[in-house]
């Protein structure tokens, strides 16, 4: 007989490798993030191994939009790294996104520091604006970051932030992460009380009208939502992050929901508004003016709405739907009305102007854009144009920031819906003030060679705020700035751009520009005149 054998010692997975494994078996496919120089290249490394890929982005904020909106699109959670102190609180606005939009999000800090420097308590810091803080220890790391994920994905979906230092990253750990890999995010069933009240609201109801919002977007809500419109035949509002959810071409259709005046009139023909999946921080703040009951369909309880409903269902959208189809019956509103509205509300919305204004170039890109092109709009005047003519016809096809109105969220949304779906163009529209917060992205576009085209409303102000200032007759100061040549900034980043002068014609350009693969620029000299006065035909 010969001698023993020596087999190696079996070698315990360190903590890193243990949260990558987790985070893939929920579907994680990419990191986002700017590495610090602890645990964040621990977890590169370890990414890089199981196949995740990282992506580099040039800001914190821009990495958490990014893994923001991948959360939104894919229903898994997004994940981002940031090293310690600045790198963690360059993160808080994404991450404010995540919170108010309800977009799943896993946040991984460097840290915490264990000397004076860069001393910072990143889970306090984080704690208005997530659902869940911790610290992962060697010890119970792997329990730990299964109970975030769990609690990003309970409905409704939020981010979770979590400190890990290098050393815990390191060490070897014995624990293993929990067997089910489930995540909690179905929504519980709706109870009988409340459904019985939703069939007496329906059973009064002679002209309801449905408003839709973001709980519409996954699985079968939006098919849902369809099947409730055509059961009722009535008109349709949706929510700027609802867009798409009901095609556009729908005969139900009736246009975008704001809260403000472009709506109201056919909200006050109706008898009873049905709040479809819609959540309070999508409507702008203000008294709600309508008198008619309320019935709230809603998978969690989540920001308190404007009015007091007078009945609510709360539980999975889809199944609340089935259980009230047999009860409802079709309304009194006729197509005529319907179109009406739609039309209405079209002409309400419309900006006037000479020369290009950020209608007309939406309008023209929308006609040129190939079917199935993605939309992701910033916050500034430009974005009511974006959003009223562009015709969304699929679910999760266009991207706001509604309950935060960030700018500088465009590009960076465009990037992560073309890293997600990289076989469809996207168009990422955005002002000079929010392109300009997020000028260095484009170089992480050009890296990872999204197809985007960034349509730059060039006016050298933030044109919004402007006309609330003067508004309050207050003389012009800090709304306004020399005027930069975007497209020139956009070449020097290594992407093929355009700047069109009011003299010019946008059509050829946006069709070179659609045509092209990777990202380009057109930086549009537009015209501001008509927003004020577009302002007040929306808002009073």
């Amino acid at each position: 007989m010969g001698p023993p054998m020596n087999h190696p010692a079996q070698v315990s997975p360190t903590l890193a490798t243990t949260v990558i494994e987790q985070l893939k078996s929920h579907g994680v496919k990419r990191i986002f993030g700017i590495p610090g120089g602890g645990s964040s290249l621990t977890l590169i490394e370890a990414a890089g191994r199981a196949g995740i890929s990282f992506i580099l982005t040039r800001t914190e904020t821009s990495a958490a939009f990014m893994a923001a909106v991948t959360g939104e699109m894919t229903g898994t959670p997004g994940v981002l790294l940031t090293g310690i102190g600045p790198g963690a609180t360059s993160a808080v606005n994404g991450i404010a996104y995540a919170s108010l939009e309800k977009s799943p999000v896993i946040l991984i800090t460097d840290g915490p520091a264990s000397t004076p420097h860069q001393a910072l308590d990143q889970n306090t810091l984080y704690r208005p604006i997530t659902k869940f803080q911790r610290r992962l220890r060697p010890e119970d790391g792997a329990a730990a970051l299964d109970e975030a994920i769990q609690t990003a994905m309970a409905k409704p979906w939020g981010p979770v932030q979590l400190d890990l230092t290098a050393r815990d990253a390191s060490t070897p750990v014995s624990g293993k992460p929990a067997t089910d890999r489930s995540s909690n995010d179905q929504a519980p069933p709706p109870k009988e009380i409340e459904i019985e009240q939703a069939k007496h609201l329906l059973a009064e109801s002679r002209k309801p009208i449905l408003l839709a919002g973001l709980e519409a977007r996954h699985g079968d809500a939006p098919a849902a939502l369809r099947k409730l419109a055509d059961a009722l035949s009535c008109p349709v509002l949706l929510s700027y992050k609802a867009s798409g959810v009901l095609p556009a071409s729908h005969a139900g259709f009736a246009g975008l929901f704001t809260g403000a005046v472009a709506e109201a009139k056919i909200l006050h023909a109706a008898d009873l508004i049905l709040l479809f999946g819609l959540d309070a921080i999508e409507i702008i703040p203000g008294q709600w003016p309508y008198e008619s009951p309320v019935l709230e369909l809603c998978a969690a309880p989540s920001t308190p709405q404007p009015v007091e409903p007078t009945g609510r269902v709360t539980g999975d959208i889809v199944r609340t739907t089935d259980m009230l189809a047999p009860y409802i019956k079709a309304s009194n509103w006729t197509v005529v009305e319907i179109t009406q509205a739609r039309e209405d509300i079209a002409r309400t919305l419309a900006l006037r102007g000479t020369g290009h204004t950020a209608q007309t170039a939406i309008e023209a890109a929308a006609q040129l854009a190939a079917p199935g092109t993605a939309l992701t709009v910033d916050a500034g005047a430009h974005m009511f144009s974006a959003l009223s003519a562009w015709p969304a016809e699929t679910p999760l096809s266009v991207f706001k920031s509604n309950g935060l109105s960030s700018m500088g969220y465009a590009l960076p949304a465009a990037i992560a819906v073309s890293l997600e779906n990289p076989q469809a163009h996207v168009l990422a529209v955005t002002g000079d003030a929010g392109m300009m917060m997020c000028l260095s992205e484009l170089t992480t576009a050009v890296e990872q060679a999204c197809n985007i085209t960034v349509l730059v409303i060039n006016d050298a102000a933030l044109s919004l705020i402007d006309i609330k200032q003067r508004r309050q007759q207050y003389k012009s100061s800090g709304v306004r700035y020399q005027s930069v040549d975007l497209a020139a900034c956009a070449m020097a980043l290594g992407c093929r751009a355009w700047r069109v002068e009011p003299s010019h014609d946008i059509r050829p350009i946006l069709a070179e520009a659609f045509a092209q693969d990777g990202p380009t620029l057109i930086d549009v000299i537009a015209n501001a005149d008509g927003y004020s006065d577009q302002l007040v035909r929306l808002r009073g």
